[in-house]
């Protein structure tokens, strides 16, 4: 089922003086196995958004649906326990979801508080590891002792290892070099083909955004801006500018062959697509 926000708003420091709504009145739904990404500027409520989708934040006013549970405004929801094994939230700060004394048992403490037995736990740590691209000769080390590329990844095998229906990532290619974010973004991708897994990433990197998401949510001001397809919104100079989003690099090297008279189109968004339909026309 598709993920809904209804009406919802939070309020940080709600009642006080000092009071600040991040969330304003939201009216969204998620396509079920789909990526989605979700942007704007800082302070637009991007993080704050997406922590209500494992109830990490709980809505001041309105509502939230999440696969088979409602979460209400200022009503108690029943198995969160549950819900936040079906939602594994990835923080921005990869550091601050690290505490385990080594890798491996970090990584199995999340299929442990669900209810694996040690052995299945450890198991499931395994394959999550080699998913991210940590071999056995992590699995003993402190994760606190790791660079700031592989904490993120062991962060993200500790969501992957309970096996969740929905993957929500804050900024999930910060700390790494260019080559481990492509890797570790082609891994949600064959995540999403294989097992059909909601994918929702909080991101700055259109480049990325455009390249890799079907659907994108643009937040402004606390509030839902633009909801659709992500071609739709990068192709549409108003909205860029309303948004102050920058053009893909690659959306302007293809205007650019545009004008040149190649016949492309707008959902062909890699080099690779590209070069096959300007190779056909150049042979003929």
């Amino acid at each position: 089922m598709a993920i809904k926000f209804k009406s919802l708003s939070y309020v940080y420091d709600y009642g006080m003086p000092y009071a600040h709504k991040a969330v304003d009145s939201i009216d969204l739904a998620i396509r079920e196995g789909v990526i989605t990404a979700v942007i704007g500027e800082t302070g637009s409520g991007k993080s704050t958004m997406v922590e209500h989708l494992n109830a990490l934040l709980l809505p001041t006013e309105g509502e939230l649906e999440v696969l088979d549970y409602n979460i209400i405004a200022n009503e108690k929801t029943k198995g969160l326990k549950n819900l936040r094994k079906q939602v594994g939230l990835v923080f921005q700060f990869s550091e601050y979801q690290l505490f385990e004394e080594t890798v491996i048992k970090d990584v199995a403490f999340g299929p442990k508080n669900f209810g694996m037995s040690e052995e299945e736990a450890t198991k499931k740590a395994m394959m999550a590891l080699k998913l991210v691209g940590l071999d056995e000769s992590y699995y003993e080390l402190s994760p606190l002792e790791l660079s700031g590329g592989q904490k993120r990844r062991v962060a993200i095998a500790g969501i992957l290892a309970s096996e969740p229906k929905v993957i929500v990532l804050d900024e999930p290619t910060a700390g790494l070099d260019p080559r481990g974010a492509k890797d570790m973004i082609n891994l949600f991708v064959e995540l999403n083909k294989k097992f059909n897994t909601t994918v929702i990433i909080v991101s700055h990197d259109n480049e990325m955004v455009y390249n890799y998401c079907e659907d994108v949510v643009v937040m402004k001001k606390g509030k839902v801006g633009f909801h659709g397809k992500t071609v739709d919104l990068f192709w549409d100079n108003k909205m860029l500018e309303d948004f102050n989003l920058l053009e893909p690099q690659i959306v302007t090297f293809k205007k650019y062959l545009m004008e040149k008279g190649f016949e492309l189109k707008k959902e062909d968004r890699t080099i690779e697509a590209i070069a096959k339909r300007v190779a056909k026309e150049v042979n003929g």
